[in-house]
């Protein structure tokens, strides 16, 4: 495939991956701000930075913008300073297991960053008390026309762009600053995962925000759910994080610090002589609870469901269903925007969710085996199936099949069970085994699985 230096590394057994895939030189300016004016707002991710997207077939080029620019980032006026006054930068930093979580009194929530955007998106004020409360994530939508999955991304910009390009709702009019949506009324769900492991994570968020805000005007949408590394991220776990990834981070911090203020500086590592704190200290004030980018996945559900197929990144039980999907939802989204939980309850709802327990949702393997080992297996795992879809059937409304990420698969895009599961993490990113893109595309009762070979009717020419 020609792989590059990146993709050579990416595919060694090795526990310092992430030393692997750090780049030499003038690589390293990659995302590097330019100071350059906002241009664009932004009310999905409440946040909108203009970034050089550009990526061919996997490769990242780092285009030259101007004499000495490279991949521009700019934020958008609806991430206003309203919005960073009142988020929550901790002074202190306490490291968190994926099921330990810091003591906090559930309350309606009022998210600064989702109020600014809204306020910002329609030019109404935001009242500087706080009553305006953050919507909760939603749990089940309907898609009038198809409905696309796009599996674990981990980073990797050009293979994203290649997938969404496969999908056939990234199209070729567009160039790398403003991307061109071209699914018409499509759905695009991606299943979580959007972070470590590769370089490329705010770009990848920028990049879906923007495709979300077009499909918007045309009936569609591009919802992402939260995976596994986002819990690890806000609960500052870095240790699957690139030194490329912390550099994005300073930078991105950095450009905040210059758009609002230095009352920031402090909380995005702008005091620190060394790079390295610098950079881990920036990316601990964006992904902490209640910090700029946990709020903004807190926007991002959990469990979803579109029409009636049902999205997790590892997968669901009947305990899930029997709980409620929809308090799985909203208790991530309250610890991601720094409300306090304390009630049993809400902490019971927050472990089904993303605790390190084996069954919880991000954590889930039971329905990822490619191959099962025994035919009992596989038996087992399709009647624990069985049970957890009759149960959402009876609960939300039919439910004909799971669709889930986070266990990679050898063998592309696989379904099981009678089509009742579908597998779609492929291992797309250079950071996982650098595998070609696929998706499947849902159109009524009919399942497909597309790749470059296969890409959608309307796909562009790869």
């Amino acid at each position: 495939r020609g792989l590059d230096r990146r993709a050579r590394c990416s595919r060694r057994i090795s526990t310092r991956v992430h030393e692997c895939l750090n780049l030499d030189g003038d690589d390293r300016a990659l995302l590097k701000g330019t100071g350059w004016p906002v241009q664009r707002r932004g009310a999905y991710l409440g946040i909108s930075l203009k970034f050089d997207l550009s990526a061919s077939k996997g490769r990242r080029h780092i285009s030259v913008l101007g004499r000495r620019a490279r991949m521009m980032l700019s934020a958008a006026r609806s991430f206003s300073a309203l919005a960073l006054r009142r988020a929550r930068f901790p002074t202190q930093v306490t490291r968190y297991a994926p099921g330990q979580l810091a003591p906090l009194a559930r309350r309606a929530v009022a998210s600064p960053l989702c109020a600014a955007s809204e306020a910002a998106a329609t030019g109404a004020a935001t009242p500087a008390g706080g009553d305006q409360k953050a919507p909760y994530p939603p749990l089940k939508v309907t898609a009038p026309g198809r409905v696309v999955a796009l599996g674990d991304v981990h980073g990797d910009i050009g293979q994203a762009r290649r997938a969404l390009t496969i999908a056939g709702v990234l199209g070729d009019g567009g160039d790398a600053v403003n991307p061109e949506w071209t699914g018409g009324n499509t759905v695009v769900v991606q299943v979580g995962d959007v972070l470590d492991r590769g370089d490329d994570e705010i770009a990848i968020l920028i990049l879906l925000q923007k495709l979300h805000k077009q499909a918007e005007a045309q009936g569609g949408a591009v919802y992402i759910l939260n995976g596994n590394h986002e819990v690890l991220n806000v609960s500052g776990d870095f240790r699957y994080v690139t030194q490329g990834a912390f550099q994005e981070s300073a930078r991105f911090g950095e450009h905040l610090v210059n758009l609002f203020g230095s009352a920031f500086k402090e909380a995005f590592g702008g005091g620190e002589e060394d790079p390295r704190k610098r950079q881990v200290k920036a990316r601990v004030g964006l992904f902490s609870p209640g910090g700029p980018l946990a709020q903004q996945l807190a926007m991002n559900s959990t469990v979803l469901i579109v029409n009636d197929t049902v999205f997790a990144h590892g997968g669901l039980m009947p305990r899930h269903v029997e709980f409620g999907l929809e308090r799985l939802n909203n208790a991530v989204a309250d610890w991601m925007r720094g409300a306090e939980i304390v009630s049993e309850e809400d902490r019971t709802a927050l472990g089904m969710a993303i605790g390190s327990v084996k069954d919880s949702v991000v954590w889930n393997r039971t329905f990822g085996t490619e191959n099962f080992v025994t035919d009992s297996d596989r038996d087992r795992a399709c009647e624990v199936l069985g049970n957890t879809l009759d149960a959402i059937s009876e609960k939300y409304g039919a439910a004909k099949r799971l669709v889930v990420g986070h266990t990679p698969q050898l063998g592309g895009c696989n379904g099981e069970c009678d089509g009742r599961i579908w597998r779609i993490d492929v291992g797309m990113s250079f950071g996982v085994m650098g595998a070609d893109p696929e998706v499947i595309e849902i159109d009524g009762d009919e399942v497909r699985v597309l790749n470059s070979r296969v890409p959608a009717k309307q796909a562009s020419k790869l």
